[in-house]
């Protein structure tokens, strides 16, 4: 199932479930009002009420981040491991860092962030401009929105326009585009 059939699901059970609770609510509206002011039970009855609602509610908020306490439940694209690349870049294995990125590119050839990652460690760390044009080049094959080969575009010029001593700092304005 995809996103929108399972959203579809879920609104349905959410509508079953306050069909559910709509006679607790009104009733603990009823039993809240000025004329008969006996607010704890309304309270109760209220509390009850909403009881029914929490999980499809709960469900459409994690429908695509996935679930809260059970990640992996609805989630089933799957999450890259930066971090291995992330730890051979801090132990100056540039190398083997961009064999894992690459390997990311095979799993999720889609995703704007690996190639960026590339071109960073390209340009700022192996000081091998080309890499990043390759990385550039096939970012713009593979990518699918051309919101992410602008993003991509103008990382690229950022990247291999600026001075060698302001790319040790790395990406100033379009790092804000990856992470919004």
């Amino acid at each position: 199932m995809n996103t929108q059939e399972d959203a579809k699901l879920v609104l349905k059970h959410l509508a079953v479930r306050f069909l559910i609770s709509l006679p607790f609510f009104a009733a603990g509206l009823f039993l809240m009002t000025p004329v008969t002011f006996v607010s704890i039970p309304g309270l109760l009855l209220l509390v009850f009420g909403s009881l029914f609602l929490i999980r499809p509610i709960t469900e459409l908020l994690t429908l695509t981040s996935g679930s809260v306490i059970f990640p992996r439940k609805m989630n089933s694209k799957a999450g890259l491991m930066f971090s291995i690349a992330e730890t051979k870049i801090m132990q100056k294995e540039y190398d083997e860092a961009l064999r894992q990125l690459k390997e990311m590119i095979q799993e999720d050839p889609d995703r704007l962030e690996i190639y960026t990652r590339i071109m960073k460690l390209a340009v700022t760390r192996m000081k091998q401009p080309e890499i990043a044009k390759d990385a550039f080049h096939t970012g713009l094959q593979n990518l699918t929105t051309q919101r992410d080969r602008t993003v991509l575009a103008d990382t690229y010029k950022e990247l291999v326009l600026q001075p060698p001593d302001e790319s040790e700092k790395g990406l100033s304005k379009t790092s804000n585009l990856l992470t919004h």
